[in-house]
């Protein structure tokens, strides 16, 4: 487990970067009730930039003031026949939040991805989290694979990052200063809150 560090997210504006494609015909992801998310539902390009690529999960986003229970995450890959992979075994780890900065290790299972499938990774159910970090960490791998699906859609503040050495973490910026998101989500339980109860806070939401 590494130490809590106190990281600083650097915002960059960048161009099309190395280690990110457009993917002409988007794969379509949609959302599940139970499900956090910051993508959009539709994914647009493909990205194995950085060792390590995660997302941001701040639950004020969904139902302010609220807390919920990490139960699982959902990542979705893409293996292009011209960036092929040299493993399909990835690190899947769940880390508290630290200053916008993943704090604390609290999961970590070895995962093997899939082409174009939600996989999952099963949580320690009773974590329970304001905020926290869910994790794609490439260290078995030699080129940052498993490549992971992305959309195309800007939003208001930067929740997709990715870094080479866990210490510096930038937003996954393609074009323009506002980042778009990774196929990571989280699904989460809200208390005793019945299903009727969470599909009225999904609509009101958008999750």
């Amino acid at each position: 487990m590494r130490n809590s560090i106190p990281v600083m997210l650097i915002c960059m504006t960048v161009s099309l970067a190395s280690g990110s494609i457009y993917l002409e015909s988007p794969v379509y992801c949609g959302s599940k009730w139970g499900m956090l998310q910051y993508d959009d539902g539709s994914s647009h390009w493909l990205t194995w930039k950085g060792v390590y690529r995660g997302v941001w999960f701040v639950t004020d986003d969904f139902l302010p003031g609220s807390w919920f229970n990490a139960d699982y995450s959902e990542y979705w890959f893409y293996h292009h026949s011209e960036y092929p992979w040299d493993t399909s075994d990835f690190y899947a780890e769940l880390w508290t939040d630290d200053s916008c900065s993943p704090g604390m290790l609290i999961d970590r299972d070895i995962v093997v991805a899939s082409h174009n499938t939600a996989i999952l990774s099963d949580h320690d159910p009773d974590y329970w989290f304001e905020q926290c970090w869910s994790i794609v960490n490439t260290e078995l791998s030699e080129g940052g694979w498993p490549s992971l699906l992305g959309d195309n859609t800007p939003n208001t503040a930067d929740h997709s990052f990715y870094s080479d050495d866990f210490e510096v973490w930038l937003p996954w910026i393609k074009t323009g200063s506002i980042a778009s998101d990774y196929f990571i989500m989280l699904w989460a339980g809200f208390g005793s809150l019945e299903a009727e109860t969470w599909g009225g806070i999904k609509g009101l939401y958008r999750l």
